[in-house]
């Protein structure tokens, strides 16, 4: 079941993902072509990106400092 937050109104554009990363658009592009990186969604010939997929996907770029 869909809740608002998954709703398509939500759903993120490649540019806005690019914009928010600060990566060309060209590199999500790459990367849903090698089918690594960020997970995204096709719906017919659109792409668009879920707010939870890059929040958890950027938790995982997390460096901590050694202590």
């Amino acid at each position: 079941m869909m809740t608002k937050d998954d709703s398509e109104e939500n759903l993120l554009t490649p540019a806005q993902v690019a914009k928010i990363l600060g990566i060309p658009v060209s590199t999500l592009s790459r990367w849903r072509s090698e089918r690594r990186e960020l997970p995204y969604v096709k719906i017919g010939r659109v792409v668009r990106y879920r707010p939870c997929d890059l929040a958890e996907w950027l938790e995982t770029k997390i460096v901590h400092p050694r202590p």
